[in-house]
């Protein structure tokens, strides 16, 4: 009866040896499986010397002999324990002396010459019934030779490795495999010091058996201690790479967006989201096809993107395919904004027009001046001789407007071409020059059933720092493009004049069709013209004007809505 208990217990820290060698297949656990394989033996070894009612004496005496290889290895098994923590923890390194591969070979040689010895009388040479008492029955027990001498000093080696991997223990730093190791240690002990009482005095040899079974517990208790701290910490460090990933995800610059092999989208950053005006919580787990809907992905070449707000962008898409180590497939997007690349790429282009236009209109200009002279001074001779018909003074008047009109293409020849001279500052007086301009236009308006108004919000008279031709020139470029834009009957152009901090602001505001996001992008563009017969450079020389004079101007403008021009000159305080 005590056999059959015995050889159930034995088998306890066998099972325990299979389940964690499932649970993980590292180096420690391979270790730890392989010593309560040793561990099961050595109770079995100890089992079947109680089993003389069911087997013969022949089958107790070789089953005693194969099993005993668990009392013999389990020696090498400890000094292994030692040899993989010394490798695997630098603060150990001094131990590499005593702890290396030449040694644990030698161990092994020695255990495995200690076990076949154990099949030869040198080793055993006869068994003997032990009577039984109160603690425990009857049982076989063995004889030995003289060969085992080998067997007492395998012993020996044995506690010399539980003391080495006691103080190895001590010193380890990482406080899981310290509390780890030192448990294994002290459940050892347990065994040993039960295993030497039981074999040798008075206590009754089935006892080690239990509190081997007590320490395989211990063991297993203490394996999976360690293993679940691990996982929490892998867990919590996996928690932390996951939100450094995350952030930087979020404050890439770059567009970047992910899907699964279910087409859903599963992330896209802030980037992302602000270029197509999208919340996150929206759109995570939606199909991708609404995304393609809104912007092109799948090109090589850069993308023109105008996003809600009515803003370009420039952007160069790549994607990569993720394979995750559970096989799901997933898709990575990810734009380049090349936008401000663009941008001064027509800035360098419109620098370039600019510039022809310059050369092209000092040329045009000069070779037009001369003739022009000649012409002028003809016609005064002869007014001077013949006034009566009076035509002399028309045509002087209109080859002084030509003069005038050429004067202002020069400006595009030169960029810091004021009508000043000298310490002399060109002033306006911005509200009377809006008045003198609207009744330029007022009959033109009258004819067209069209209205144009002038209003002054300003409470002081407002004197801006630029010069009364080019003033004029400016306005009534940017009030003829408005008069054109507006319909007939309904249409209207509102002037608003204003102080903004320390300058002044002029409010061009029409009715009219207004201006598509594409053609607002390049206002201002030299030849750019949506007209017929526009020439593209009416614009072009209102903002070299206003830059000329530290002012600026500024368009806004919605499809079916209407246009707002602003001006913004320096002025009197």
């Amino acid at each position: 009866m005590e056999a059959i208990l015995l050889l159930m217990i034995s088998l306890v820290p066998l099972i325990i040896s299979v389940t964690i060698i499932f649970y993980s297949q590292s180096q420690i656990t391979k270790a730890l499986s392989f010593f309560l394989c040793m561990l099961s033996f050595w109770q079995m070894d100890i089992a079947v010397l109680y089993a003389e009612e069911f087997l013969s004496r022949d089958t107790i005496e070789l089953l005693f002999k194969i099993f005993r290889i668990g009392t013999i290895c389990v020696m090498p098994v400890m000094y292994y324990f030692s040899y993989y923590l010394v490798n695997e923890n630098k603060e150990l390194k001094q131990f590499k002396v005593l702890l290396n591969k030449p040694c644990l070979y030698f161990l092994i040689l020695y255990s495995l010459v200690t076990y076949i010895i154990n099949f030869t009388s040198l080793g055993i040479k006869d068994f003997v019934i032990v009577e039984g008492n109160l603690l425990s029955s009857e049982y076989i027990f063995p004889i030995y030779g003289e060969g085992n001498f080998l067997f007492i000093f395998n012993i020996v080696l044995l506690c010399i490795n539980t003391f080495i991997l006691l103080v190895i223990s001590f010193k380890i730093k990482n406080p899981i495999f310290k509390r780890f190791n030192l448990q294994f240690v002290i459940a050892i002990i347990i065994i040993y010091i039960n295993g030497i009482f039981s074999g040798f005095v008075f206590i009754p040899l089935f006892f080690s058996s239990f509190n081997s079974l007590i320490a395989a517990v211990i063991l297993f208790l203490s394996f999976f201690q360690m293993q679940s701290t691990n996982m929490k910490n892998m867990n919590e460090e996996l928690s932390r790479q996951s939100e450094l990933l995350e952030a930087i995800m979020d404050i890439n610059p770059n567009y970047l967006l992910v899907k699964n092999g279910q087409e859903q989208v599963v992330k896209m950053n802030p980037s992302f989201l602000h270029l197509l005006s999208l919340e996150e919580n929206d759109w995570l787990g939606r199909n991708f096809s609404c995304i393609a809907e809104c912007i092109n992905m799948e090109t090589d070449k850069p993308h023109r993107f105008v996003d809600s707000r009515g803003k370009t962008y420039f952007i160069i898409w790549g994607k990569k395919e993720l394979i995750h180590s559970t096989g799901e497939e997933y898709h990575l997007y990810f734009g380049h904004d090349i936008t401000d690349q663009k941008r001064n790429e027509q800035l360098m282009i419109s620098s370039e027009k600019l510039k022809v236009v310059g050369e092209m209109a000092a040329s045009v200009a000069h070779e037009i001046r001369n003739p022009l002279t000649t012409i002028r001074g003809f016609i005064q001779l002869l007014k001077e001789k013949n006034d009566a018909s009076g035509y002399e003074t028309i045509l002087l008047d209109e080859i002084d407007r030509i003069n005038e009109v050429l004067k202002e293409l020069l400006i595009l020849s030169k960029p810091e071409a004021k009508e000043n001279d000298g310490n002399v500052l060109s002033i306006t007086n911005v509200f009377i020059e809006l008045n003198n301009i609207k009744v330029l236009f007022q009959a033109l308006a009258n004819e067209q059933n069209k209205e144009i108004t002038v209003e002054n919000r300003a409470v002081k008279e407002i004197i801006a720092f630029i010069d009364n031709a080019q003033f004029k020139q400016v306005l009534l470029n940017i009030l003829k493009n408005s008069m054109e834009a507006i319909s007939p009957q309904t249409g209207k152009v509102k002037v608003i004049l204003d102080r903004k901090e320390e300058g002044c602001r002029i409010r061009i505001i029409d009715n009219g069709d207004g201006i598509s996001k594409e053609r607002l992008a390049r206002i201002g563009e030299p030849y750019y013209t949506s007209k017929e017969k526009g020439t593209g450079i009416g614009l072009t020389i209102c903002l070299k004007l206003l830059k000329q004079n530290n002012g600026d101007m500024a368009v806004k403008s919605k499809e079916g809505w209407g246009t707002t021009v602003t001006i913004t000159l320096p002025c009197f305080q």
